[in-house]
């Protein structure tokens, strides 16, 4: 049983390897240190499971993981945690990308499926880069395949929505154009 606690919070720090998958970049910031932040943190190791709750924080390089409750938790007979479940108002993570991009994204709850390498954001779900987003109710993203799905309620006015905003134009490309 004490095997099992061990492994249940070394795994913990998977939940931060989950932006490193879903961008295929901000590598660097996995070498780093993880700094783990609560106001409570109650394990179970009966049941394997880690909670914490009340203004969670995970920095990790420029990573950064905000919650209000956070839950880390393995199948019985798993030697380390293979779900993941941040929940907030919004919950939210941000991270600068190797490019030094941006990425940020938001929902009520995100969860991280670790064997089926799937990452679901739900409610209130949305996803930026730069000045492009999608958001809905729910966005999965398949870490393996490398492609995101975005869902709405099906209600009525609920709609899945994407931005993509196009680069400025700079004075030589406007030069450019002018001239045939």
């Amino acid at each position: 049983m004490l095997k099992r606690f061990s492994s249940l919070l070394s795994s913990f720090t998977l939940i931060a390897l989950v932006p490193c998958a879903v961008m295929a970049q901000g590598k660097s910031d996995f070498s780093q240190p993880m700094e783990v932040e609560s106001s409570q943190e109650e394990l179970d190791i009966k049941n394997n499971r880690l909670v914490l709750t009340d203004n969670v924080i995970i920095r990790q390089g420029s990573l950064l993981i905000r919650a209000d409750r956070l839950e880390a938790s393995a199948s019985e007979n798993a030697e380390q945690a293979d779900t993941f479940v941040a929940e907030g108002t919004p919950a939210t993570y941000s991270q600068t990308l190797d490019d030094g991009n941006k990425i940020n994204a938001e929902a009520n709850k995100i969860t991280y499926f670790q064997s089926e390498q799937r990452l679901e954001l739900s409610g209130k779900a949305r996803i930026s880069q730069g000045s492009s987003s999608s958001s809905g109710d729910l966005i999965t993203y398949d870490l393996d395949k490398q492609t995101i799905t975005a869902t709405s309620s099906g209600e009525e006015d609920s709609r899945v929505i994407t931005i993509f905003t196009p680069k400025a134009k700079t004075d030589s490309n406007e030069k450019n154009n002018e001239n045939p």
